[in-house]
């Protein structure tokens, strides 16, 4: 394997471990929106906009999720 390869290679690395480290930070955010969001939902229900808005925060989170995992699995079939 060559220098330049192998520079490639650690670079590759590095950015899916970084990415690992925000699909983590993400993961934690949504699934505390959805704690508050469930609270909110059981104890509040009639402070629907602080649901919706809540319910909109974390659809958001979660496509992000998705949209980087895709790249993640793309990356890593090339």
């Amino acid at each position: 394997m060559t220098e330049g390869n192998q520079q490639a290679n650690q670079q590759q690395q590095q950015q899916q471990q970084q990415q690992q480290s925000s699909l983590q930070r993400l993961g934690h955010a949504l699934a505390n929106i959805r704690k508050v969001q469930n609270m909110l939902e059981l104890n509040y229900p009639h402070q629907v906009d602080a649901i919706k808005m809540l319910r909109e925060a974390g659809d958001v989170v979660w496509e992000e999720i998705q949209r980087m995992q895709q790249q993640s699995q793309q990356q890593a079939s090339q």
